[in-house]
């Protein structure tokens, strides 16, 4: 009769074959003999080929595939739970490739009798090759750790995260396990931890249990997660009223002034037009290509945005249905957050005569007048403009000065949509007419038509 495993490693996955073979690779390589331990991965209804490649991975460990249909990844967990043989069970995402001591590193952390929930790095490595959003996230997760890693540092349910997460069994069974209410991405990890704290569980940290994230999201992905974890975190905030759930849900009214001016609109537009933070989501990654010296502070403004998007979208939902109380309620609100906020308001026409004076607005819509006549309804165009923008009388930075062009000729060209790069056959093109076309933006298009003062309409080269 065969030992009993001493760890049972649980990797949910969905949708990520070549992630998953990556970390069952790694866990091939432990220090700890492969017969004291086993690895389930709870398929969380992929249809990519994870089954398939499970089915004839060789692994000298005992290695169990479960699939089942898509419930979230907090169902998946519990899958994983259920079929758990070792005292200590240890979580890892998909895209993790755990060092050769992580198990080790792991089992040492929790002696006899203890009561543990511990974490382990999960540093993103990163090289000259790295797209920059992967090296925005590197840099915060690494002061994250960095935070963990302090002496007398005390851990609180915020800091643990279950993609490198370990406990015995019994008392993750004593707990109940991950709440399947989360179905969507984020604070299923959070909510696990409040209930450990809460029974009375030390929270600790162990730097020698590392796993490598190989992070291969990009802005969109991470823009997806970022709404989910909105969701999820108005969804935490209403199981646990007395808890504060998530930093950001607190913080609305908080960071830079100028910011929240311009963050509100932008929210209220997300809400008329659902297809709005697709267009965010175009801007940015159109930044990205040009790499603005600031672009660290776009991504972290862009993913703010997000997460009000989702939290937003969440709490509409949680409202329903009005009644006639709730309602005269949410408008006495309004009247004492505009009375309170008048100085705010003040300033805010203010600075928005800096933003897009209505100069501006005047000579934007004069300017594409004759454009928008000769586009269709509703048409999805793509956006050229100057591959460095001219200098600005305001003093905006050239990344600025690109937004607020690009703004403005959204505006200016409303029904029709504006995406920046190329999207369909037809580009506008909104040149600074003192330097005439850029002809490095307008590489590869076709002139259809010159409107003067610098729009022009483009038609790419394949059409």
């Amino acid at each position: 009769m065969s030992e009993p495993v001493r760890i049972s490693v649980v990797i949910p996955t969905y949708q990520r074959c070549a992630s998953v073979r990556r970390a069952l690779e790694a866990l091939a390589h432990q220090t700890m003999p492969a017969a004291e331990y086993e690895v389930i991965v709870p398929i969380d209804g992929s249809d990519d080929g994870t089954k398939e490649m499970l089915d004839g991975f060789q692994a000298p460990y005992r290695l169990i595939a479960d699939w089942h249909p898509n419930q979230g990844r907090a169902a998946a967990r519990n899958a994983g739970i259920r079929l758990a043989q070792g005292r200590l069970i240890v979580f890892l995402d998909d895209d993790m490739e755990p060092a050769p001591g992580l198990l080790l590193a792991h089992w040492d952390a929790h002696p006899r009798g203890s009561r543990r929930a511990v974490v382990g790095p999960v540093p993103i490595p990163v090289d000259a090759s790295s797209p920059p959003i992967v090296r925005y996230r590197h840099s915060g997760m690494n002061a994250h750790l960095d935070r963990l890693a302090q002496p007398g540092y005390q851990l609180g349910f915020r800091d643990i995260y279950s993609g490198n997460l370990s406990l015995t069994a019994d008392v993750l069974r004593e707990v109940g396990g991950f709440d399947e209410t989360f179905k969507l991405y984020g604070h299923e990890d959070y909510e696990l931890a409040l209930r450990l704290a809460q029974a009375g569980v030390e929270l600790g940290f162990c730097p020698a249990a590392t796993a490598y994230q190989a992070y291969d999201k990009d802005l969109a992905a991470l823009a997806q997660d970022c709404i989910a974890k909105g969701r999820t975190a108005v969804l935490f905030a209403r199981m646990h009223s007395d808890v504060s759930s998530s930093p950001q849900l607190a913080t609305y009214r908080a960071g830079p002034r100028k910011w929240r001016l311009l963050r509100a609109p932008l929210l209220l537009l997300s809400r008329w037009f659902p297809t709005f933070p697709e267009r965010v989501i175009a801007f940015v990654t159109w930044l990205e290509r040009r790499r603005p010296r600031r672009l660290d502070t776009y991504y972290r403004l862009a993913l703010d945005y997000f997460f009000w998007v989702g939290a937003q979208s969440a709490l509409r939902e949680q409202r329903r249905p009005d009644t006639r109380l709730m309602r005269i309620g949410l408008g006495l609100l309004v009247l004492f957050a505009l009375a309170s906020d008048l100085r705010l308001l003040v300033r805010a026409r203010r600075d928005f005569a800096t933003i897009a004076p209505p100069d501006d607005i005047t000579r934007y819509e004069d300017r594409f007048r004759e454009l928008r006549r000769v586009l269709p309804p509703r048409a999805r165009v793509g956006y050229l403009t100057d591959v460095t923008p001219p200098a600005s009388v305001a003093g905006d930075d050239p990344a600025r000065l690109a937004f607020k062009r690009y703004v403005l000729t959204q505006y200016a060209l409303v029904p029709a949509i504006v995406l920046p790069g190329i999207h369909g056959a037809l580009t506008v093109g909104n040149f600074d007419t003192a330097g005439g076309i850029d002809p490095e933006a307008t590489r590869g298009r076709t002139l259809v038509r010159d409107f003067g003062n610098g729009v022009m309409l483009f038609r790419t080269a394949a059409e």
